[in-house]
């Protein structure tokens, strides 16, 4: 299930957008305005093709900060095979989009996790405290654990990383180009590689759609951690993550917008 955790997380690519710049990063300020996004995660394998869960994304203005959210939960059907509940947090300066706070919480199988992991950033240099809580079921004990996380350049949480990708210059990307951040994802050290793909379109609801493809992948210690994740993202000016779509060890899942959560 980590892959298709990856995949719900990457459905906060970009969120609609106001007066959008393409510049060099530390120089990025970015105008995003308060939304909420809704997605439907599929599952397909042969003959298969069926909706498998649900994920809703959102965005505040808070003064200097915004503060955003991702939710995602099976459908109803698919919880016999594997209940998950997972909600992401994060907090993030609007100058730079540097993280403040992120929070992971997460019920999968009975089992309950949270991360809390609180930033500090210093000119290039990042580092983190991380606490994770953990309890194998409903009426198991509470453990918790605390590790410190160091890392030089930039570097994001698993929600905040995706508004970071606003920044790219797409239009003036090359086929093949890529950036690769640091992720601070719970008590792991990650790196995040975007390789950009190239424009095309995307099928959408029945509607062919003009895109910027990506290619994501995350490695830890040198090694892959994760199969590559394609993404589409709708190039105009809104910037809103269309589709993105990763395989699984029996078939393939994909996650779809389906428009603004009225």
């Amino acid at each position: 299930m980590k892959r298709l955790f990856f995949i719900t997380l990457l459905l906060s690519l970009m969120l609609p957008t106001v007066g959008l710049r393409a510049q060099n990063h530390q120089d990025a300020t970015i105008s995003l305005v308060d939304e909420s996004l809704t997605y439907d995660i599929i599952y397909k394998w042969g003959f298969i093709n069926k909706v498998a869960g649900h994920a809703t994304l959102s965005l505040r203005n808070d003064g200097d900060l915004y503060r955003a959210s991702l939710y995602g939960q099976n459908a109803p059907w698919a919880n016999s095979i594997y209940k998950l509940r997972d909600t992401l947090y994060t907090t993030m300066t609007k100058q730079g989009l540097y993280p403040v706070k992120y929070v992971y919480i997460a019920h999968e199988e009975g089992k309950y996790k949270k991360d809390i992991v609180d930033f500090t950033r210093s000119g290039n240099e990042f580092s983190a405290e991380c606490i994770r809580y953990k309890r194998k079921g409903d009426s198991g004990p509470m453990s918790s654990s605390t590790i410190h996380l160091e890392a030089e350049g930039m570097t994001v949480d698993m929600l905040s990383s995706f508004f970071y990708l606003r920044t790219l210059d797409f239009e003036n990307m090359k086929k093949g180009e890529s950036i690769t951040v640091n992720i601070f994802s719970g008590t792991k050290k990650e790196k995040l590689k975007i390789t950009y793909k190239g424009l095309g379109k995307v099928n959408v609801n029945g509607e062919n759609l003009p895109s910027y493809m990506i290619n994501f992948t995350f490695t830890r210690k040198g090694k892959q951690s994760s199969a590559p994740i394609a993404g589409w993202i709708s190039a105009d000016s809104r910037r809103i993550p269309l589709k993105v779509e990763g395989q699984l060890p029996v078939g393939k899942v994909r996650a779809v917008y389906t428009g603004p959560n009225p």
